[in-house]
C-alpha cells in the first residue's frame, strides 16, 4: 500500500509562473524534467520510511495555474512484503494538478492524479488503476536565497496522498495516507 500510495504526482515549483512566461504555444506548454529523491511513508502500523526515486514530466497548460504530471516512481531498496509483491516495483501516475498558492517562498498544490501501479487488492503483483487526491507543499528554497537562474527551482517538498479506489474492504484512512519528503531537483531546461 505504501508504495502504492507513494506514486503520486507531484509539481514542479514555480511551474505557474513558467506557463505564464511561455509563448503563446497552444493547450500545452514546454515541458519540465524534474528528479525528487526523497523519502516515503505509509501512515499505517508498522511501516517505516523506505527511500523513493522519482521522475517527474510536468507540462505547463494554457490554462492558468494548471499542469499535467507524468511519474514515474519506485522504492529501489524496499522489501518484498511477503505476499509476492515486490515493493520496489515501479509505478506511474499521471494527472493533472492545479496550483493554489505560488510565492517566492513557498507553492502549494492539489491534485486529481491516476495511479497505474502493482499490489493491487487480491492481484498479487499485477497492476491497476488507483485513483487518488494529493496536496502537495514546496518550500522553494532556489527563490528564497536567490541562488543563479539553474537552481532557482530548487525546493523541498512534502506531499500528502489519499487514495479513494482499489483499496480493501474496510481500510482505515491512515492506510489509504502517505506521506512523501524529499528535494525537488530541476533537471531540463535549465534556465539561461
Amino acid at each position: 500500500m505504501k508504495r502504492v500510495l507513494g506514486v503520486v504526482g507531484a509539481l514542479v515549483i514555480g511551474m505557474a509562473g513558467l506557463a505564464g512566461a511561455q509563448e503563446s504555444m497552444g493547450f500545452l506548454r514546454s515541458p519540465v524534467f524534474v528528479f525528487q529523491p526523497g523519502l516515503v511513508r505509509s501512515f499505517s502500523e508498522g511501516d517505516g520510511f523506505d527511500f523513493n526515486a522519482r521522475f517527474v514530466t510536468a507540462i505547463p497548460t494554457s490554462i492558468p495555474r494548471t499542469t499535467l504530471v507524468a511519474i514515474v516512481q519506485w522504492t529501489p531498496f524496499a522489501d518484498e512484503d511477503g505476499d509476492d509483491n515486490l515493493e520496489n516495483a515501479p509505478g506511474f501516475v499521471y494527472g493533472p494538478v492545479v496550483n493554489l498558492i505560488n510565492t517566492n517562498a513557498i507553492s502549494f498544490d492539489i491534485d486529481g492524479l491516476f495511479a497505474y501501479a502493482p499490489g493491487c487488492t487480491g492481484s498479487g503483483s499485477s497492476y491497476c488503476h488507483r485513483f487518488l487526491f494529493e496536496g502537495d507543499l514546496f518550500l522553494k528554497i532556489g527563490s528564497m536565497m536567490g541562488m543563479g537562474t539553474q537552481w532557482n527551482s530548487l525546493s523541498l517538498y512534502a506531499l500528502v496522498a489519499y487514495i479513494m479506489t482499489e483499496v480493501p474492504d474496510g481500510a482505515e484512512t491512515k492506510d489509504r495516507t502517505v506521506l512523501l519528503t524529499g528535494l525537488s531537483l530541476p533537471l531540463a531546461p535549465w534556465k539561461k
